[in-house]
């Protein structure tokens, strides 16, 4: 996965705490060398690839390509122009599936009439980064979310899980919308959907097809907070909602918890 800044420095690290958590065998983190040590000293299990120079990210992200199964691109990321021309690069030039989330939906909102579809992509906006998208406001959004999220599935292909109360995810060209009710408010933490997009990063590795993982990373993330709300919704940490996918995944294969 490629993401954080000096700014967002925790946000890769929760992604990958997601994704190890949901079964992935081998997390690396493409970042700046600042935001690889703060991410080591908290997280140890995943793998760092420290780079000084967004420029020179591309590069190195395309020549280890091979030994990755998919990637997550976003999570922390900054809008300066670099973090801007990476994203929409990796976008057009990455060669397994891949997922886009946080300020990479920003910078794919830029470039929108210039890139084309991916069936390989899962995008995981909320309301605000799926108007930037549509190019209208949070409120159409929100009063309209199934046709917005139809729209975005549409426009970029593969699938589209859109936040928010009622979860909604939608594959390009199908048209079925398919709702999850799963979790509630203590899904709205931060840093909550950086542990979602490593959920279903993990699920693409594993080989499921876009809509697929994004249906059942949603799920498992939204089971993740129920099984924590039991406690109270009150202090919920976005760190302890990927903690709870274990017991999730131990659940639902009837092993116990």
């Amino acid at each position: 996965m490629a993401g954080g800044s000096s700014h967002y420095p925790g946000a890769p690290s929760l992604t990958a705490l997601g994704a190890l958590r949901c079964g992935a065998g081998v997390v690396t983190l493409l970042s700046l060398p600042a935001v690889c040590s703060a991410c080591a000293a908290r997280l140890p299990e995943a793998v760092y690839r420290p780079v000084e120079r967004l420029e020179s990210w591309l590069d190195l992200a395309l020549s280890e390509a091979p030994s990755y199964a998919a990637a997550v691109v976003g999570p922390g990321l900054e809008r300066s122009d670099e973090a801007q021309a990476f994203v929409v690069r990796m976008w057009e030039r990455w060669p397994g599936p891949l997922l886009v989330d946080g300020d990479g939906l920003f910078a794919l909102a830029g470039r929108g009439g210039k890139l084309s579809s991916r069936e390989d992509a899962v995008l995981t906006p909320h309301e605000g980064e799926a108007a930037r998208l549509l190019g209208t406001t949070a409120k159409d959004v929100r009063s309209g979310r199934e046709d917005a999220v139809r729209a975005l599935a549409d426009r970029w292909g593969g699938a589209v899980l859109l936040k928010g109360h009622g979860t909604l995810v939608a594959r390009g060209g199908d048209g079925t919308v398919h709702r999850l009710d799963w979790g509630g408010p203590e899904l709205a933490v931060p840093g909550s959907g950086d542990v979602l997009s490593g959920c279903i990063g993990a699920l693409m590795a594993a080989g499921l097809v876009p809509l697929d993982a994004a249906l059942l990373g949603g799920a498992l993330h939204g089971m993740a907070g129920e099984r924590l709300a039991r406690g109270g919704v009150d202090g919920v940490l976005a760190s302890e909602i990927a903690g709870a996918v274990r017991g999730v995944l131990h659940e639902l294969r009837g092993v116990g918890a």
